[in-house]
């Protein structure tokens, strides 16, 4: 059996870590603006996007990776050995992308298991690590779909706005969480619902930034002390607020010694819908450390038989 792995350009892998998986395949999110259409992280880059939006009157919108670009895919992999394929794609609550899928999830060669991540960004990203990691370590599909359901479970998103008329325009929230936010002035706290629907739903309110980060770190730390099973690890990303997430991060290390903290962005693909300054946190058991716990009880069991 040979796994491969593919996701979408929302997990915002970095290619020297896609280089050193060597199984994921990422499909870039198509972002079209004044009739012009461009590719999440080829050639659309943070930077550029985040400019321009401050400057341009028109708003970019995004559409999912094509499926004659899966299909096309898919055969290459099969023709490179690779007997699975494990789809982990932007959450359905977000895109139409999962749905999609639908088309392909019957396909035997290569075989294509589709899982809704509902998640994206740092979110995805650490379950397509994980995916990533057991493949190459040579676990079986139904080991790695497990394990991935396995992070599901312990994973949330939580992130600030500055702006929700991005995310009311592209229809990720309601008009009511929208008129309400602007109108109080505040900044709101909103959350991806991982453990069902994968929609993006408003949990908080608070006057200043300061408060909504606090916010945020007492969810953290909820969950840290109901599930001890593992230890936690979090990735913080930022949508064109940089020295926010520096300073962020550094707070986060000094008063969470015991979770692993990494750094993460959100692209163009994600930031067409949510606008420049978000400041975002998504946290789960330590991928790393729940790959390891299950490659020493494989060990372990190998020895025994």
């Amino acid at each position: 059996m040979s796994i491969a792995i593919i996701t979408d350009s929302s997990a915002y892998l970095s290619p020297q870590t896609v280089a050193r998986a060597g199984n994921i395949y990422v499909t870039p999110i198509a972002i079209n603006w004044d009739n012009n259409t461009f590719y999440d992280m080829r050639t659309l880059q943070p930077k550029q996007f985040y400019d321009q939006l401050a400057k341009r009157k028109a708003l970019p919108t995004t559409s999912m990776p094509s499926m004659g670009t899966i299909t096309q895919l898919l055969d290459d992999l099969a023709e490179e050995g690779i007997t699975d394929v494990i789809i982990l794609p932007m959450s359905k609550g977000i895109s139409s992308f999962t749905s999609a899928l639908s088309v392909v999830a019957d396909q035997t060669m290569p075989r294509v298991h589709v899982v809704d991540t509902n998640s994206t960004c740092g979110g995805m990203e650490m379950l397509v690590l994980l995916a990533s990691r057991l493949a190459n370590e040579g676990f079986e599909i139904t080991d790695i779909l497990a394990a991935i359901t396995t992070l599901q479970h312990s994973m949330q998103i939580e992130f600030i706005v500055k702006d929700l008329n991005y995310l009311k325009r592209t229809g990720r929230i309601s008009t009511t969480s929208q008129v309400l936010g602007n109108l109080l002035r505040v900044r709101p706290i909103l959350a991806i619902d991982t453990q069902d629907t994968g929609i993006i739903r408003p949990i908080g309110k608070e006057r200043t930034a300061k408060r909504a980060i606090r916010h945020i770190e007492d969810d953290l730390t909820a969950s840290i002390k109901a599930a001890p099973k593992l230890p936690y690890a979090a990735v913080v990303f930022d949508g064109n607020a940089p020295e926010e997430k520096r300073a962020w991060l550094h707070h986060l290390k000094e008063t969470f010694t015991d979770v692993r903290f990494s750094a993460g962005i959100i692209g163009p693909g994600v930031g067409c819908h949510t606008g420049g300054g978000v400041l975002a946190m998504a946290w789960a058991y330590d991928w790393q450390v729940l790959a390891d716990q299950l490659i020493s009880e494989r060990a372990q069991l190998q020895i025994q038989i």
